[in-house]
């Protein structure tokens, strides 16, 4: 391992790579500050853009946009009270109320720094723990990898915001929708009407820009959003948010502790993490009635959570193939068009990819920083941005992503039913990260169920008995169940208040 990243450091301090990284957080920032346009969809729209890079190249460029994005989605909670990410609702709560007072610049400070600093260390896990969580998952049979993915998908529910019972149905949904194409044992055709293009089943690229992309289109033409009630006259210095870190480490440290395990959780994002790291940070305060009317502690501690949650989310992702988060499930996507197949031997086959990329996640974070620094009174205009301008730029960016893929028109049909079908379950209050996350892990969990029935029946066993011999299946069993109980906890509650796992929170998400 420790050869493999003296290797790669020379390669990353390239000018291309450095170049490839930069470009990456800086339209990452400018995208993710932009309401409308999550981190999803910021890797959604920009992977067609990697079709012709080099694999090393392609990735470094796509976790300059993950970093960048994630960071930027604060910048329109700060300024104008409208998260340009789900992850920066958090950080709205006291940061707009900074911006009230004359102290954006403090608000933006904070928060950029913060970011940094959860960035920093969640990479600094993915670098050393990756690797090691690899080789425990060498160990991993299918019927443990089976389990593991059913409890990725329950896990939906129960960590999610809202009613979980529409987690779960969402999950269930993108479930179905993975098994469309042939059986991945036994090559029958399931739901693919004659269609060629649907042999092999919803392209992952094809169907998130669709899911999301037009979905997001049609919601901002129905829902159209005002740019002349918010004037942005200046933005102001952002050193004394920055030096925020330095006055509150314990919870600077704290928040990207939380943020890098939350994102190690399969079905969690950075939006857990940050009211978590919110949460935590009002509760160990020495006045705590002061959050919500314009702390930089609470800032602080948000972005530093939803940042962390980037490294931690990688993890899962690179060594058991399973998608921490959406965000993560449209990273995928750029893994497998260049031949990568995420899982527990991708470190052997790939590491000369793979740790250039984690060490660009180190440099992505420096970029936006510095691009804060230098420019962000600039780059805050871009909140603004009509509707009437966003909406045919994003679907223009679809269709072309969505043609190039396989250069199949067929393709943009399937993009336009998935956006179809992503809006209409927006309308019923329903999330769609699970659902892409279905989509994917669909398949894994029915070709691994494939295989133990296979080798239950060859061991003369029940596929219930071979289930139960594997310690890692009875664990991730009790887990699931755990999970399921959790659920049906939080849809109790959901139903009697009308709030989730984060009470009033979740009423301005």
């Amino acid at each position: 391992m420790y050869s493999d990243i003296l290797t790669a450091i020379p390669l990353v301090l390239t000018p291309t790579m450095l170049l490839l990284v930069s470009v990456g957080a800086l339209l990452g920032t400018v995208l993710g500050a932009t309401p409308g346009i999550s981190a999803t969809l910021s890797i959604a729209l920009l992977v067609p853009v990697t079709f012709n890079m080099d694999p090393t190249g392609a990735l470094v460029f796509l976790g300059g946009v993950y970093c960048g994005a994630i960071y930027g989605g604060s910048i329109s909670a700060i300024l104008i009270n409208v998260p340009g990410t789900p992850s920066a609702v958090a950080t709205m709560i006291d940061g707009y109320q900074l911006t009230r007072q004359g102290k954006a610049g403090t608000a933006l400070g904070a928060a950029v720094m913060g970011s940094f600093v959860g960035g920093q260390l969640g990479v600094l896990v993915l670098l050393l723990g990756a690797p090691l969580v690899a080789v425990w998952a060498l160990k991993v049979g299918s019927q443990e990898f089976f389990w593991i993915v059913i409890f990725a998908m329950t896990s939906v529910g129960a960590l999610g915001a809202g009613s979980v019972l529409k987690g779960l149905v969402a999950a269930a949904l993108g479930l179905a929708l993975g098994t469309v194409g042939s059986h991945p044992v036994t090559g029958e055709l399931r739901f693919a009407f004659g269609s060629s293009a649907l042999y092999e089943g919803i392209p992952i690229v094809v169907g998130l820009v669709g899911l999301f992309s037009i979905s997001q289109v049609l919601t901002l033409v129905t829902e159209p959003r005002g740019s002349d009630e918010h004037k942005i006259t200046t933005v102001g210095s952002l050193l004394p948010g920055a030096a925020a870190v330095l006055r509150h480490k314990v919870t600077s440290l704290r928040s990207a502790i939380i943020g890098t395990f939350v994102g190690t959780l399969p079905g969690a994002g950075a939006d857990i993490a940050s009211f978590l790291g919110y949460n935590e940070a009002k509760r160990a305060s020495s006045h705590p009635e002061t959050f919500g009317k314009g702390e930089v502690e609470g800032v602080l501690a948000s972005e530093t959570a939803n940042n962390g949650v980037v490294g931690g989310s990688l993890i899962p992702m690179m060594t058991l193939g399973i998608p921490g988060n959406a965000v993560t499930a449209a990273l995928l996507g750029g893994l497998l068009i260049h031949g990568l197949i995420p899982g527990p031997r991708l470190f052997e086959s790939s590491g000369h990819i793979l740790y250039p990329f984690i060490l660009s996640l180190f440099l992505a974070n420096a970029a936006f920083l510095i691009f804060a620094f230098v420019g962000l009174r600039y780059m805050a205009r871009v909140v603004l941005t009509p509707n009437a301008i966003l909406a045919p730029v994003i679907v223009v960016l679809t269709m072309m992503g969505a043609y190039t893929f396989r250069s199949s028109t067929t393709d943009l049909w399937i993009a336009l039913a998935m956006g179809l079908f992503g809006y209409l379950l927006t309308i019923g209050r329903f999330p769609l990260p699970p659902v892409v996350l279905g989509i994917i892990l669909g398949p894994l969990a029915e070709k691994n169920i494939a295989r133990s029935a296979q080798i239950a029946h060859a061991k003369g066993m029940s596929l219930v008995e071979y289930f139960l011999t594997s310690p890692i299946s009875l664990v991730f069993i009790a887990l699931t169940v755990a999970s399921l109980a959790i659920t049906v906890r939080r849809e109790i509650r959901f139903r009697r208040t009308g709030t989730g796992a984060y009470g009033e929170f979740d009423k301005a998400s």
